[in-house]
């Protein structure tokens, strides 16, 4: 049974990528019954195709030096690629010198050549592509689909995880749509949706410099727990701003607690941050909770 559950599953995708033809034809023969196998000849050609593809590849095997694309390029433009990025990388290599560099730009694992070990090679390609989805699965689960940003119960969890020893000084922000029941009434829920994603993208380009995490609460309220700064009018006034031009205006309001007491849980921090919402004077964002 669980050999019928194996063979019937659709075949994971792989591309491979060298410039020479022997060891193209050598390692589809190695992956070619686990693995629906492509091939390409150069990184340029692997780069056309992992962007042209309708669904991502479980798994790119890439060469280092090729012509007009050599493999390090490969990585870094993988890296830069917030999609292709998520793709794991195994560079095939002979030279030990290569493979520091390589790890920094984000390969995953090594195949050395010449392929004299099939099972060893199998091996590693089949613990690669799992350790891959596991991530992905995480991914799913702590994040929101709809923002991309950390659903309550991570967002959470990872606040306590990451000021286990930490001192810096850090504000907890509750963000809120005014009215938002009566928006999504008036504009409808797919487009409520895309100016929920609009706000959060422009919150994280907000606050990209600085540490910082958001979390989507649901209803039209974000979160987001980042280092200390004086003012958040800006903030709060440039994402209205971005997001009305969009959907049409909107208010967009903001509690803080600054600097946050770090011997009380962070459940607590927003609660006080969210408290003071009410109390935002007129022709301002925020409120800073005292």
């Amino acid at each position: 049974m669980d050999n019928f559950v194996r063979s019937s599953r659709k075949k994971r995708r792989v591309l491979m990528v060298d410039d020479e033809q022997i060891n193209r034809e050598l390692l589809e023969a190695i992956l070619s019954f686990n693995y629906d196998v492509d091939s390409a000849v150069n990184g340029k050609e692997a780069m056309d195709m992992l962007r042209a593809a309708e669904e991502p590849y479980s798994l790119l095997l890439l060469d280092l030096l090729m012509p007009v694309m050599s493999g390090f390029q490969v990585l870094e433009a993988c890296k830069e690629d917030e999609e292709l990025a998520k793709i794991p990388i195994i560079v095939m290599t002979s030279e030990k010198s290569a493979e520091v560099r390589s790890i920094k730009l984000g390969a995953d694992d090594f195949i050395t050549k010449p392929y004299r070990m099939p099972e060893v090679i199998l091996a590693r390609c089949e613990r690669i592509i799992e350790l891959s989805e596991e991530r992905a699965l995480i991914r799913d689960l702590e994040k929101d689909k709809l923002t991309g940003l950390y659903k309550e119960d991570f967002f959470f969890a990872y606040i306590r995880r990451m000021e286990t020893n930490s001192r810096r000084r850090r504000d907890a922000v509750v963000l809120r749509v005014e009215g938002f029941k009566d928006i999504e009434k008036t504009i409808g829920t797919e487009k409520t949706n895309l100016m929920l994603r609009k706000i959060a993208d422009s919150i994280k380009a907000e606050v990209s410099v600085s540490k910082w995490m958001g979390c989507y609460s649901g209803s039209g309220v974000f979160f987001a727990y980042c280092n200390h700064r004086d003012d958040y009018e800006d903030l709060i006034g440039n994402t209205r701003r971005a997001v009305s031009e969009q959907f049409g205006d909107f208010a967009l309001k903001a509690g803080v607690y600054e600097k946050v007491d770090k011997t009380i849980d962070p459940e607590v921090w927003f609660e006080r941050a969210g408290s003071v919402i009410a109390d935002i004077a007129e022709g301002s964002c925020t409120a800073k909770y005292q």
